[in-house]
């Protein structure tokens, strides 16, 4: 009876090992035929504190293409009021939030608009997934997509998220 105690000890141990194979990274991304590289591109987000929008800026400036900024401050969590709650023998205020956005320059049109999602591992230096489409801002179709997932924990297997936003600039921007 008592061996059976120390079984899930084991095979949390052995999930840590490095035993189990894995695939470091899958990367997945298509080119429609319609996509046209010397357009202009519009990286978007609902936070502009977002340290990814800029990142995906500086990739594509570096490699070549036209970008536009965006025309808006967004923030998902501005103060809009207060809330008074009251139970049987307790009363109280909470803080109720909104997104808000300031215009900073009138808008200017671009051909694409690069939306994304991400999610972090370690602390926000790597992603454990990277999605990206590229989409036309004219017919609404996407034209390119980018998709990273990272299966392994171990540190010296991953792909920081520099890496990422750069393969996908790069396999944005070439021609195969």
């Amino acid at each position: 009876m008592k061996s059976h105690f120390f079984l899930p000890f084991v095979l949390l141990a052995w999930s840590f090992s490095g035993c189990i194979p894995t695939v470091p990274q899958l990367i997945e991304s298509y080119r429609s035929p319609a996509f046209k590289p010397d357009a202009t591109f519009k990286v978007v987000t609902i936070n502009s504190g977002d340290p990814v929008l800029a990142m995906i800026e500086q990739e594509l400036l570096a490699q070549g293409f036209k970008v536009i900024a965006d025309n808006y401050l967004r923030t998902p969590y501005a103060a809009s009021g207060n809330m008074t709650i009251t139970t049987a023998d307790t009363t109280y205020n909470t803080t109720q939030y909104r997104p808000a956005g300031m215009e900073i320059f009138k808008d200017k049109p671009s051909d694409y608009v690069v939306r994304y999602s991400l999610a972090w591992r370690l602390q926000g230096r790597f992603f454990d997934y990277f999605n990206a489409s590229v989409i036309n801002t004219a017919s609404g179709a996407v034209e390119f997509t980018y998709n990273f997932r990272q299966a392994s924990y171990s540190i010296d297997q991953q792909k920081d998220m520099n890496g990422v936003v750069r393969d996908f600039a790069v396999k944005l921007h070439s021609r195969q």
